[in-house]
C-alpha cells in the first residue's frame, strides 16, 4: 500500500505545472541604490511604489538612471513617465558600460526585461538630440517567478473581435463594468482598448495597471487629443478643442481600419453625465461606422490599412428597454479565481489612485466616481443598445458578439 501511495504521489508531482515548483522572484527594489543624471531631489520617487510620484530629468544629452543592487538582478520592470524615442539598458563592466539590450522597445510605457544577474544597470536615452527621461516606477527582481502584476505587454491586436472605445482612463470600468474582464480575460477574445486621451502621464500608467488587472494583454491605443472639458459643455466645442470634427473622424476612421474590429462598444450619446468628450466618442463612432468602409473617405488610412466595415456598433444606454442588450456582471469567472466582472472592474478602478474622491454633482448632490454606485446605479454599466449592424438584429441580447462567426 505504501508503495502505491508513493507512486501516486510522485505521479501527481510529475503532472504539476512547472510554475508550481518555481520560487517567487524576490523584489529587490527597496534594497537598490539609485542615482540619476540630475534632479536628484526626486530620485526616491523612482522606487517608492507610488505611481503618482515620478522623477524627471532635464532636457539634455543622454539622460540616464543607474540601479545598483547588492544581489543579482534577473528582471527589470520599467514604468516610464516620459520615454525617449530610443534608449538602451546597459550593465557595468569595470569602467565600461556594456549593452544588455542594443535597443529598448519604445512601444510600451510599462515594459519588463529579463536580465542575467547584473548588479549595476543603467537605462540611458540614446537619442541623437537632447531628450527627457522620466519614470513613475522601476522595479528590480531576483531569480524566480515574476509576480503576475508585472506587465508583459503584447503588441496591439492585428484583428479585433471587440474594440472598447472610451474617452478617458477609468471610463472603461465606470461605464462598461465587466465588459473588458469578461471578453478579454474570461472569453479570451481579441480586445483592443482605445482611448481618446491618456489625460496625463500618471493616468496613462493607471490605465495600464487597470487594464492588466482586467485581463487585457494587448497594448491599448491612446489617442492624440488632450483631456479638455469646454466651458459650455457642448459637443461642438469639444470637437473644436480637438482640432475639428474632421480631424477626430480621420483619426478614428484610421483606428477602425487599423484594428478591423467586428464590434465596437462606446459611450452614451448623452455622454453619461453629460461629458462632451464622451459624447464625442459616441458621435464620431456613429460617423466612422460608415466612413471606415468608404474608400473615398480619408484615403491615407485607406491606403495604409484598406477599408473596413465594422459589423456592429453598441452605444452605452442606447435604445428602449426591451430592445437593449443587458449583461449580468455578477457571474463568477474562472479566469479571475471566482471574482465577478463587477468585482474585477471595481478592483481595477481602485488602481486609478489619482481619481480617489473625484466625482461630479448630480441633481445638486456630489456623487463620487465608484463602480458600485456611479457605474452600476446611476449610469447602468451593463446596459447597451445596438445602434448599427450589418449582421441583423440581436435576439438573445446578452452578447456583443452575437451573430459574429468565430474566427
Amino acid at each position: 500500500m505504501r508503495k502505491i501511495i508513493l507512486i501516486v504521489f510522485f505521479a501527481a508531482l510529475f503532472l504539476l505545472p512547472p510554475a508550481a515548483f518555481a520560487d517567487q522572484a524576490e523584489d529587490l527594489t527597496r534594497g537598490c541604490s539609485v542615482s540619476v543624471v540630475d534632479n536628484n531631489y526626486a530620485v526616491d520617487a523612482i522606487t517608492d511604489g507610488k505611481y503618482p510620484t515620478y522623477w524627471e530629468s532635464t532636457t539634455r544629452k543622454n539622460p540616464w538612471v543607474e540601479i545598483r543592487s547588492g544581489k543579482p538582478v534577473y528582471g527589470l520592470y520599467l514604468c516610464f513617465n516620459k520615454m525617449p524615442s530610443s534608449y538602451a539598458i546597459q550593465r557595468k563592466s569595470g569602467d565600461d558600460w556594456i549593452p544588455v539590450t542594443e535597443e529598448g522597445n519604445p512601444q510600451f510605457h510599462h515594459i519588463f526585461y529579463e536580465l542575467n544577474g547584473e548588479e549595476t544597470i543603467r537605462i540611458i536615452s540614446t537619442e541623437e538630440n537632447e531628450s527627457v527621461m522620466a519614470f513613475n516606477e522601476i522595479f528590480a527582481f531576483g531569480e524566480g517567478e515574476i509576480p503576475d502584476w508585472v506587465q508583459r505587454w503584447e503588441p496591439p491586436v492585428e484583428k479585433a473581435d471587440l474594440m472598447v472605445f472610451i474617452a478617458h482612463p477609468d471610463d472603461e470600468m465606470l461605464f462598461f463594468g465587466g465588459t473588458i474582464p469578461t471578453y478579454a480575460g474570461e472569453k479570451k477574445k481579441k480586445v483592443e482598448v482605445v482611448y481618446i486621451t491618456y489625460s496625463n502621464k500618471v493616468r496613462r500608467s493607471e490605465a495600464l495597471n487597470g487594464l492588466w488587472e482586467m485581463g487585457v494583454r494587448n497594448y491599448p491605443e491612446f489617442g492624440p487629443f488632450a483631456d479638455r472639458y469646454p466651458e459650455t459643455g457642448e459637443l461642438s466645442d469639444s470637437y473644436i478643442l480637438a482640432g475639428g470634427k474632421e480631424k477626430v473622424q480621420e483619426w478614428l476612421t484610421g483606428v477602425f481600419r487599423k484594428y478591423r474590429p467586428d464590434v465596437v462598444v462606446t459611450h452614451a450619446v448623452t455622454g453619461e453625465y453629460g461629458h462632451p468628450q464622451h459624447k464625442m466618442a459616441a458621435d464620431s463612432s456613429k460617423d466612422c461606422f460608415t466612413l471606415a468602409a468608404d474608400p473615398e473617405s480619408f484615403p491615407v488610412s485607406a491606403s495604409a490599412y484598406g477599408t473596413w466595415q465594422v459589423k456592429k456598433l453598441y452605444l452605452h444606454l442606447y435604445g428602449e428597454e426591451g430592445d437593449q442588450t443587458v449583461f449580468d456582471w455578477d457571474v463568477p469567472m474562472d479566469a479571475f479565481g471566482g471574482r465577478t466582472g463587477a468585482q474585477v472592474a471595481s478592483d481595477a478602478f481602485a488602481l486609478h489612485v489619482t481619481q480617489k474622491g473625484a466625482g461630479v454633482r448630480r441633481k445638486g448632490e456630489y456623487v463620487e466616481f465608484t463602480v458600485e454606485v456611479f457605474g452600476a446605479k446611476y449610469y447602468p454599466y451593463n446596459v447597451f443598445g445596438l445602434y448599427s449592424s450589418t449582421v441583423g438584429e440581436d435576439e438573445a441580447k446578452n452578447d456583443f458578439l452575437e451573430h459574429i462567426p468565430e474566427n
